[in-house]
């Protein structure tokens, strides 16, 4: 009883806790941090459980990455956030797309690897990182347009964290301990801090258990009407993050991971519902034909084969190859793009 009580009361803080980063959140811009080596971390920061939580995301470094792909393009389906992409002009088209999120990716890469402390590469990542946003949400004010908002940043932090919490198995993620999902959210409540989200707005300042029913009820509420609405410059914009990225993982095909998304987006089928819905069948995004179709369930079997450590550590080891080669040879970026200044993209920190 005890239990039940407890999870009915993480529910009602959870809706509260996204009713206000909608309603108000929506409203107040986000934090320039100041990244000077004097600045101090914020008094929540666990180092241990900060490394765990970098720990955790190598442990399942290939089925991390399908997870932030997924909920990258989650992100852009969200009007205010596509709006501020659509006028930087920093991912109109393949080529502008995979420098933009090569970049991203690399910049991850640092979070999750490097020690937290200030003058360090992560510190310096955090500040890069930040300072871009900074300048696209006044350039973006100043053309008349919304400021990236406490809620845009928000919804952003759950493209990074959310599957993983509140789709685990379908992303890949099998045999989570609470320790090391608690230490995974402790990695984004910092990284979130330090992106400029007050920590009332911040997804991951509650428990696991809270974190996730409000991932789903981001879900339910914003991501899943949101990628329903099939905005033509939604799937223009998500056309090109996958046209660019196509260079670091040719199985990238855009109806293929779209019909992926929009399933990951429904709720979980509860296999002991015993009401008579059974005939409901879900519609795929994309029509897909015979090719793609196979495409889809190989994704859905390499993500389930993960469930056992031979299958999860193969495919972490081809991916942690794959991020050598885009940082060395991207040979599939040259054969799109040619030999261009930013094809092996370069972290300046």
């Amino acid at each position: 009883m005890r239990h039940k009580n407890s999870a009915i009361n993480e529910v009602i803080s959870a809706e509260k806790f996204v009713d206000q980063l909608l309603e108000e959140g929506s409203k107040i811009s986000f934090k320039e941090s100041n990244f000077s080596d004097k600045h101090v971390l914020p008094p929540f920061y666990d180092e241990e459980l900060y490394k765990k939580g970098q720990e955790f995301f190598y442990k399942h470094i290939w089925a991390m990455f399908a997870a932030k792909f997924h909920g990258l393009l989650a992100v852009i389906a969200i009007p205010t956030v596509l709006k501020i992409l659509i006028f930087t002009q920093k991912s109109g088209n393949n080529y502008s797309a995979y420098v933009r999120y090569m970049s991203t990716i690399f910049h991850m890469i640092v979070w999750y690897r490097e020690d937290f402390k200030p003058g360090s590469n992560l510190w310096k990542s955090l500040a890069e990182v930040n300072n871009k946003h900074s300048y696209a949400s006044k350039k973006s004010c100043s053309a008349g347009l919304n400021k990236i908002s406490q809620k845009d940043m928000a919804l952003t932090q759950f493209g990074f964290m959310g599957f993983p919490l509140c789709r685990p198995e379908q992303i890949g993620i099998y045999h989570a301990t609470e320790e090391e999902l608690q230490a995974f959210t402790h990695v984004w409540r910092v990284v979130g801090y330090f992106m400029g989200i007050e920590d009332r707005f911040n997804i991951c300042s509650g428990s696991v258990e809270e974190t996730r029913e409000i991932c789903n009820l981001l879900i339910d509420k914003c991501f899943y009407p949101a990628i329903s609405q099939r905005n033509p410059d939604f799937m223009k914009m998500s056309s090109h993050l996958c046209g660019g990225l196509w260079c670091m993982n040719p199985f990238l095909i855009h109806k293929v991971i779209m019909n992926y998304l929009y399933d990951l987006l429904q709720k979980p089928t509860n296999v002991n519902n015993n009401n008579n819905n059974t005939s409901l069948v879900k519609l795929p995004y994309f029509k897909l034909n015979i090719i793609h179709t196979m495409c889809y369930y190989l994704l859905a079997i390499a993500l389930y084969s993960t469930r056992y450590s031979i299958f999860r550590q193969i495919f972490n080891s081809l991916h942690h190859l794959t991020i050598w080669l885009m940082e060395t040879c991207p040979f599939l970026a040259y054969y799109s793009f040619g030999n261009t200044p930013n094809t092996i993209v370069k972290l300046k920190l």
